[in-house]
């Protein structure tokens, strides 16, 4: 997709659905708005911006815009569980505290039985994730996705990782329905009741 296009898309034009319309301008593009966290995540975050493929530590650190692109999406989405696959350390654990204190909150590991709150939505953090996991990772999103509530995933890394970007482009593939908004490093599934299957490229 062109830049051209990646741009006006990431403003709304030509964006039909008023769901997509909202999240993309009003969430995903929000970056004028000031958050009463932010200052306390961008202490946290060792990265301004993105860097190259070449960080060591892409898996866990963030870059200020995508920690707080992750607060506006938990702030807009208000899930009552939050699971948590590939630790992201500090960071993950002061956005997730500050933008949904009242959420349940588990961390992923293999062949762990997550328990599930048996109402309200389910938004599943991936910050990495190996080949060995992904499979399984999948089966457990596909689940989240057939409740009435739906879900919603936010998959981080999905340039620079490669196992975790392969996961990605799977789960997109395989949703029968749902909305996903990527920019190459950040991909975000919105498997939600009444959603058709749209993808949006987007910049941010």
């Amino acid at each position: 997709m062109g830049w051209l296009k990646r741009w006006r898309t990431t403003r709304g034009y030509g964006v039909h659905s008023t769901f997509a319309y909202n999240l993309i301008t009003k969430v995903i593009g929000q970056t004028s708005a000031h958050y009463y966290a932010y200052a306390e995540i961008d202490s946290l975050c060792p990265k301004g911006r993105r860097t190259g493929l070449t960080d060591n530590f892409s898996g866990f650190h963030y870059a200020i815009p995508d920690a707080r692109l992750l607060f506006r999406l938990l702030c807009h989405f208000n899930p009552a569980q939050v699971i948590n696959v590939g630790n992201g350390h500090e960071v993950t654990n002061t956005i997730l505290e500050r933008a949904v204190p009242r959420a349940r909150r588990e961390c992923w590991v293999d062949s762990r039985v997550i328990p599930v709150v048996p109402c309200g939505l389910v938004f599943v953090l991936v910050n990495i994730v190996g080949d060995e996991s992904a499979a399984a990772v999948e089966v457990m999103i596909h689940s989240l996705s057939q409740r009435p509530e739906g879900v919603v995933v936010v998959a981080r890394n999905i340039g620079a990782h490669q196992s975790t970007g392969r996961m990605w482009r799977r789960l997109i593939a395989s949703a029968p329905g749902g909305m996903d908004f990527s920019n190459g490093h950040i991909g975000i599934l919105c498997a939600l009741p009444g959603l058709p299957r749209q993808s949006y490229t987007l910049n941010f």
